[in-house]
Formats: structure tokens, C-alpha cells, sequence
């Protein structure tokens, strides 16, 4: 408790407006007593997040390294930003992910990220998503995946700056493995070049996915649907950009048209906010 009380304290600095003219407004007086958490990305919080150190092929047969050179905070759009970003040099990979494990997680409620997204095309795989911070190995840890793109059906199909995805992991162990997961083609264009909320209401029964305002998907995780136990602790937050993997099913450099031979793609998050 006395841990949750600290996160709880620190993240009300976080609760001030942005450095740029345009964002400076006062929220509504409702939001700001309902808000917990907002991070502004003024600067890189390491008191909040890490930048995490991973090898290719750590998970999911993806193709990057992640160093925490590739994540940093810059200006995009007039704004302060956490930048992820993805890269390429020659056969060698490298982008960014970053988690709040052991520093911010929270229980219930709504989670909101601001955040623009490259254009995926064969390749690449931005992510905004959740696991218990419970001390549990996956999947009893939970796992519950907001934001998904870059999956091998909008490859296919050819609608990959639409087709979105949203999941839940859960059991016992990696054996006994299960999984909702939903994918569809969105209205309109998420890779636009244009910021775009993703959110998550979290009750004791009912995880809510959704885009702009807009209901993605629903999962039922009440006392009857066999997975309740897996998502009733505290969450921590993750971002990430992979590269190539299970997901895009794309499994070597040469097939990657999203990040060719010394180029750069960016995954931006103008903020992040618990209510």
C-alpha cells in the first residue's frame, strides 16, 4: 500500500499543462478530479518508465534489438513527445520499448494514450498494452493488448493502415496458453500522420477497447468467463515498435518493405493518462 500511495503521489506532479501555446488549457474540473495519472513526456521519467535492453528473437521471433538509445523524448506537432523509433542498418535492427513495471501500475479504470503511428506496411508492429504487475510469469500475469497493427491480415488484404487488433492472454502457465483476440478493419486510416486516442475501461467484469471515442471490442473477464482470476491485480503499461515476427508473420530482413536498408520510422505518444 505504501508503494501505491507513493505512485499515487508522483503522478499527481504529472498533472500540469504542456510546454506548447496549443495545449495550454486547464482540464475540466470533473477530469481533474477523476485523473490519477498523466504523463506529458516533458522529459523521459525514469522514476515512471524503463527503457528496456532486448536481444532479436527475445519474443515472438521479431527481428529488432531494443536499446534505449532508440527511445527519447522530443518536439513533433509543437509538443513534447516520447519518440520510439525504429531502425535499420543492413541486416541489423534496432528500436524501443519502454514499461512501467515495479514503478506505475494501477487496477480498474480508464487508461488513454495519445499517440501517432507510422505506416506500418509489411513490417512493422507498434503496440500499447498492459500486464499484472503481480510477480507472475506470463500468461498468469495477464496480458491485455490495447493497440495492435501491422498483422499479416491487413498485409494481405492490403489495408494495413486500418486493420487493428486487440487481445487478451491469460492461464496457468505457457502450456495451458489461452487468448481472445479480435481483428477488423477500423472506419478510417489510423497511419494518417494525425494523433489518435486508444483507450481502455477496465471494470471487475469487462475490458472495453477503443479508438477516438469509437468501441472496438468488448471481453467479458466476469466470475463466469473462466479468466476472471487473470485480470484483478494492478496493470503496468508498455509501448513498443517490433519489427517482423509472428504478428506481421515476416521472419527476415529481405521481406521488410516498412524499413529498408537505412531508413527510420517513429512511433510518437504525446501522452499518457489513468483516470
Amino acid at each position: 500500500m505504501r508503494r501505491i500511495l507513493a505512485l499515487l503521489m508522483l503522478a499527481g506532479v504529472f498533472i500540469q499543462p504542456a510546454c506548447s501555446k496549443e495545449e495550454e488549457k486547464t482540464l475540466p474540473q470533473e477530469e481533474q478530479e477523476d485523473l490519477r495519472f498523466i504523463d506529458n513526456f516533458e522529459f523521459f521519467n525514469e522514476e515512471v518508465w524503463t527503457k528496456e535492453t532486448r536481444h532479436p528473437g527475445w519474443v515472438n521471433q521479431e527481428l529488432q534489438a531494443y536499446r534505449p538509445a532508440n527511445v527519447s523524448v522530443g518536439v513533433d506537432d509543437g509538443k513534447t513527445v516520447l519518440i520510439l523509433t525504429a531502425e535499420r542498418q543492413g541486416d541489423q535492427i534496432y528500436s524501443g520499448r519502454v514499461n512501467s513495471q515495479g514503478k506505475f501500475n494501477f487496477k480498474y479504470g480508464r487508461i488513454e494514450a495519445s499517440i501517432k503511428l507510422p505506416k506500418t506496411g509489411n513490417g512493422l508492429w507498434p503496440a500499447f498494452w498492459m500486464m499484472g504487475d503481480n510477480g507472475k510469469n506470463w500468461p498468469a500475469c495477464g496480458e491485455i493488448d490495447i493497440l495492435e497493427m501491422g498483422e499479416r491480415t491487413g498485409i494481405k488484404n492490403g489495408t494495413t493502415d486500418r486493420y487493428y487488433n486487440a487481445a487478451i492472454h491469460y492461464g496457468a502457465d505457457v502450456a495451458s496458453h489461452r487468448q481472445e483476440y479480435y481483428g477488423a478493419e477500423f472506419a478510417y486510416s489510423l497511419q494518417d500522420g494525425a494523433y489518435h486516442t486508444y483507450a481502455l475501461d477496465w471494470s471487475e467484469n469487462t475490458l472495453t477497447v477503443s479508438i477516438d471515442g469509437i468501441a472496438f471490442r468488448s471481453f467479458d473477464i466476469g466470475p463466469l468467463s473462466g479468466r476472471h482470476e487473470y485480470f484483478q491485480d494492478p496493470c503496468f503499461v508498455l509501448l513498443n515498435l517490433a519489427v517482423g515476427g509472428a504478428f506481421p508473420d515476416i521472419h527476415d530482413p529481405s521481406e521488410l518493405t516498412a524499413l529498408k536498408d537505412g531508413e527510420s520510422a517513429h512511433m510518437y505518444i504525446d501522452w499518457v493518462k489513468v483516470y
